[in-house]
């Protein structure tokens, strides 16, 4: 490539925007729900299949659960798109676009303070799945999560 191109470090490391350090703050967002969750000495329980009916009912009657979870999915799908374009923007960019839906997620639910220990369990299960993508993605792009941000 033979673009110049103007680095700002002000806007490189800006929470505001399509940046990495939007995307790490979810990681550590979601990695601080679990700390509060273990130092409030609160126990996860596993999702059992006899409560997929009920798990079905809580998702499918909010689309946005779903819909996080099926982009959460499409990781692989969208390395496979980067490493065939070589066009490492594209894992970016997807990293940002689940980091966006997660924190709508955050403020959408209230994912520790939930009273129904069912849907408590979803919440957790879906930050668990949405930061474990993160950390992936931003590990394939080289970056790095911090503890606390």
């Amino acid at each position: 490539r033979t673009t110049a191109i103007a680095f700002d470090f002000a806007e490189a490391l800006s929470f505001e925007g399509e940046t990495g350090p939007y995307v790490q703050y979810a990681v550590v967002r979601a990695r601080s729900i679990f700390r509060k969750l273990q130092e409030a000495g609160m126990e996860r329980r596993p999702l059992e299949p006899k409560h997929v009916a009920e798990i079905n009912r809580l998702l499918n009657a909010h689309d946005d659960l779903w819909t996080l979870l099926y982009f959460a999915a499409r990781l692989e799908e969208f390395v496979r798109q980067a490493c065939e374009s070589y066009e490492p923007a594209i894992l970016a960019k997807y990293a940002f676009q689940l980091a966006q839906r997660f924190n709508n997620f955050y403020h959408g639910y209230h994912i520790l303070s939930e009273d129904d220990p069912l849907k408590r369990e979803v919440y957790l299960a879906i930050t668990e799945v949405v930061c474990e993508r993160l950390v992936r993605a931003l590990d394939l792009l080289g970056i790095e999560v911090p503890e606390r941000m």
